[in-house]
């Protein structure tokens, strides 16, 4: 059974999670490391969307914000990839390799979106149209829409593959906001019970924003 505990530091430690594994198609006990790493991504998550609050306050766009976003995360894989310098070349080949392969991908699915229009108004595909019928296709079409839609499917890989056991990590962090949940009720029934800083937090943040933890909301 999930246990939250305070650390000498205030902060909460949860132990006795167990969560569904899809790889191994059953529920598994989950490492207190594993747990921690998690739970650090959950603070990360809510500093990102308080901040996020902020930038709209401040008239930045969500699509502003988000390129900032990934501005980072590119520069400090980056710099982590630096720090051994002897596998550079390793790197640098892979990113030639797989950055062209994605891009092709990209614009293959484009492409298709492109002749999914076209065969739908005309008949054939869109490289097949004259001037005429592909300015009256640019009414149908959202380009747009369609990178972003790309760009979904690799930030959704981009996180698979940068997180270890990514498969069972929102099904570990619905069970870590289960315990803070369950710690709260304890709470109602004993107030001398000891609060940890961070689930003190949560409460305020779920209280002022109107909100769930990730775990909870959809990715």
């Amino acid at each position: 059974m999930s246990k939250v505990t305070q650390k000498p530091d205030g902060t909460p430690r949860i132990t006795g999670i167990q969560a569904y594994d899809k790889s191994k198609e059953k529920v598994v006990d989950i490492p207190d490391d594993e747990v921690e790493e998690v739970q650090n991504s959950r603070r990360v998550y809510f500093a990102i969307k308080r901040n996020y609050s902020d930038a709209k306050d401040a008239k930045i766009s969500a699509r502003n914000f988000i390129t900032g976003l990934l501005r980072f995360a590119i520069a400090e894989v980056e710099s982590g990839l630096k720090q051994k310098p002897e596998l550079d070349e390793q790197w640098k080949r892979i990113w030639e390799s797989v950055g062209d392969k994605v891009t092709d991908a990209g614009l293959d699915a484009n492409d298709a979106e492109d002749d999914r229009a076209a065969i739908a108004k005309f008949k054939k595909p869109y490289k097949q149209l004259s001037d005429a019928e592909k300015e009256t296709l640019e009414e149908d079409l959202d380009d747009r829409f369609t990178l972003d839609a790309i760009a979904i499917c690799l930030i959704c890989r981009a996180l698979d593959l940068w997180t270890p056991n990514f498969w069972r990590l929102d099904e570990v962090a619905a069970k870590i906001e289960e315990a803070f949940q369950d710690e709260a009720e304890k709470q109602k029934a004993d107030p001398s019970r000891i609060v940890p800083l961070d689930l003190k937090a949560e409460k305020e943040k779920a209280k002022a924003e109107k909100r769930v933890p990730v775990g909870s909301e959809a990715n």
